[in-house]
């Protein structure tokens, strides 16, 4: 028996009571399923009498009424009726029972005809009828079998009781909004955007493909797996150039990619389990069955870069959205390839452009030396002047203008001034950087015509033709002929305006990260010292019950560690603005050292074992507190990224010019991604935020200054099964042997 909402008993065990309820209308069944569509015949035809419904003139009219409703509502809606929760369901919920309808879904027990979520839903079914309250779900994610293999879906829908107002509850009404397009569509926009705002920063097509895999890598649910390959067409060869959800690359010869190559299509395989065995399913138990093959190219471009290998994920059906989804992320990743490629072409014609510029000044001193061949020479020279990529000048001594390529035109955006002589120089206008107008014995040509002066990259302000100031680099050299006779002048300008307004916008950005991260660290002392020491105090204080000693010494341990934190960022900020960190050497034993702060590190982890060897003199000038920073930051590293049941063992090995400190653990390789980049500022040695420590991730970035600011190196090694060790190197002594 149980209760009804308004104290009275009934019971949930005999369904007869549903059939024999005296407050029903009388009706046929047909004029309840009228209406009803494909689902209202399924529903006359079902013989309702055999269920624990029973027939259907017997069902209440709370029932009826809301069957009535859902046969008619163009909504899709789901009605479980009786002490079995039987489905009941309209034509709009048709498709989402797939292959299950009508047989293995219509007046089936919820339990039957839902197995594969029961476990979700079925507490949230019998909630309501035990309490005759309502409850609902805003886009639940549902893995539901009606095509045959599990499928990710995702609705809201709220469960609502039927026949509540005659004291008991004989249903549950069950409205549903599916999202699941829209929660898809909109996990996989997401992961379009990522990768169009990475689209223009990375400066190798290698490091582009790799950045496409980390961004991959953010949404197993629809790429389960992604391989990035070069493709080197006159030799038919694919070399892995990034990868997402794999540990380790695939046999690329059982990838079609050749084909994708050759014809530019997308390529879509159904056997990948039959090729290469249980792969990543990102988020899902199962392995993936499908892959497609896109190439990694510009419309127009005939030999693509590369092609993308992307697993479907097994939960997901490859439709048109899918589809379009991969070809979108293929498009991003080729104009990311096809800006890093840009990129390189850039910086291979600035080199270009700087060894033409050097080339033409040996070309000037050639003329010099071979006055007899100077007209044939300065044909030549005229020819290459006006493909090069940048203005070039060249006047008589007396100032009157030879010659002036096109690029020189275009720098100043309408025709030269065509000069007869030094003085008419004025019809020029420029500017220093400061702004000052520039004076006509200040030009750079000028100067080496007058003064026989080389000017090399002076900066200037030009005025353009539409009223516009270019910042240009101008050079400029006197021309002598073999008996050391002025003959000419040249001046080589190119536009740095751009580059210019780059370069201030990143010294301004770093300045003022740099600035304020030490402004704020210093100003936070004050409040930190001032709390440490009301810390000291109370714990000096006797009167202090147990509960409050502990609170301050979890004061004085946390202000303790935000101490440390600031003096990180002190070091960061000193090391950053240029000044260097300052020491103060004295006679030191680095044995003795070293085995203070392990005494200190070991109060923080008295779980852990610590080693300690020595081989040779230990002994040097080094500035103690700094070295004892070393070596805690190492030591501290160690112990966080090792398993808890291995030692850290530190090694002192004393030579005759230095001493070398050795410290080891067995924790999980550092990823080989990260090793190069383990010194910078804000680094880890781990994928993975160290939340539990708060750490900022300047340990190590400290730890490299403090040993180079000794005269010494530190380096990082690691590797699987054989953990990760960090050697730093000490001079005993700045620019002396060491004394035993």
């Amino acid at each position: 028996m149980s209760e009804h909402i308004d104290g009275t008993l009934s019971s949930q065990l005999e369904p007869a009571l549903y059939r024999r309820a005296p407050y029903l209308l009388p009706g046929e069944p047909e004029d309840l399923f009228a209406g009803g569509g494909e689902m209202g015949a399924h529903m006359r035809a079902f013989d309702w009498a055999a269920t624990s419904l029973g027939p259907v003139e017997g069902w209440s009219q709370s029932l009826r009424s809301a069957v009535s409703i859902c046969l008619t509502s163009r909504f899709p809606i789901l009605i479980y009726g009786g002490p079995e929760l039987l489905v009941i369901y309209n034509d709009a919920f048709i498709p989402y029972f797939g292959r299950k309808h009508p047989e293995l879904a219509l007046g089936r027990p919820g339990r039957e005809a839902w197995p594969e979520i029961w476990h979700i839903i079925g507490p949230m079914l019998e909630g309501v009828l035990a309490t005759g309250r309502a409850t609902w779900a805003d886009d639940l994610m549902l893995a539901i079998n009606r095509n045959g293999y599990l499928e990710e879906t995702y609705r809201t829908f709220s469960y609502s009781p039927i026949g509540i107002e005659a004291g008991r509850v004989e249903g549950v009404f069950n409205a549903v909004n599916f999202t699941t397009e829209r929660v898809i569509g909109e996990r996989r926009l997401h992961t379009l955007r990522q990768l169009a705002e990475h689209v223009s920063e990375s400066r190798t097509p290698e490091a582009a493909c790799r950045q496409v895999a980390r961004t991959f890598a953010a949404n197993p649910a629809d790429v389960p797996f992604a391989l990035l390959y070069q493709w080197d067409e006159p030799h038919a060869q694919a070399t892995l150039v990034g990868s997402a959800g794999l540990e380790t690359d695939v046999d690329a010869s059982r990838w079609p990619l050749a084909q994708v190559a050759a014809t530019g299509r997308m390529e879509v395989l159904t056997d990948v389990h039959a090729r290469f065995g249980a792969l990543p399913g990102g988020p899902w138990d199962e392995s993936p069955h499908t892959a497609v093959l896109l190439p990694i190219s510009q419309p127009g471009q005939k030999v693509p870069y590369g092609v993308l290998v992307a697993g479907v994920s097994p939960r997901r059906a490859l439709d048109d959205s899918y589809r379009s989804f991969f070809e979108m992320a293929a498009g991003h990743v080729a104009s990311a390839v096809a800006n890093a490629q840009a990129y390189e072409a850039e910086r291979r014609r600035a080199e270009q452009l700087a060894e033409l510029e050097r080339a033409t000044q040996d070309a000037l001193r050639r003329e010099q030396r071979y006055a007899a061949e100077l007209e044939a020479k300065q044909r030549l020279l005229d020819a290459v002047l006006q493909q090069m990529p940048a203005g070039v000048i060249i006047s008589e001594p007396s100032g009157r203008m030879t010659f002036f390529n096109h690029q020189q035109e275009e720098l100043v955006r309408g025709p030269m001034h065509r000069a007869n002589s030094v003085a008419e120089y004025t019809g020029f206008h420029g500017f220093h950087p400061d702004g000052r107008p520039l004076q006509t014995e200040e030009w750079p040509l000028v100067r080496a015509l007058l003064q026989g002066e080389v000017v090399t990259d002076q900066e200037l302000l030009v005025e353009r033709h539409d009223g516009e100031r270019a910042t240009v680099r101008v050079s400029a050299s006197p021309v002598r002929d073999p008996e050391g006779r002025l003959i000419a002048g040249v001046a080589i300008t190119r536009d740095v305006t751009r580059h210019k307004e780059q370069e201030a916008e990143l010294r301004r950005r770093v300045e003022f990260e740099q600035q304020l991260i030490g402004i704020v660290s210093h100003d936070l002392r004050n409040p930190i010292n001032a709390i440490t020491l009301a810390a000291h105090a109370l714990l000096r204080r006797e009167e202090l019950d147990a509960r409050a000693t502990k609170s301050a010494s979890r004061i004085l341990s946390s202000a303790e560690r935000a101490t440390r934190m600031i003096r990180d960022l002190l070091d960061f900020t000193q090391a950053r603005l240029g000044g260097g960190i300052s020491l103060e050497r004295r006679p030191t034993d680095l044995r003795h050292l070293v085995d203070q702060v392990l005494d200190e590190v070991g109060v923080a982890w008295p779980e852990r074992h610590l080693e300690v060897r020595q081989r040779g003199c230990t002994r040097g000038d080094w500035d103690s507190d700094r070295m004892a920073q070393v070596v805690s930051n190492l030591v501290t590293n160690a112990l966080k990224y090792s398993p808890m049941d291995t030692p850290v063992s530190v090694e002192l090995r004393g030579g005759d010019e230095a001493v070398e400190l050795w410290v080891h653990n067995d924790g999980p390789p550092i990823p080989p991604e990260l090793l190069p980049r383990l010194f910078e500022p804000l680094q880890r040695g781990t994928l993975q935020a160290d939340r539990a420590s708060r750490s900022i991730g300047l340990g190590l970035y400290i730890v490299k200054h403090l040993v180079e600011a000794h005269g010494g190196t530190v380096a990082a090694r690691s590797g699987q099964g054989r953990g990760t060790t960090f050697t730093v190197r000490l001079p005993r002594s700045p620019g002396a042997l060491a004394h035993h």
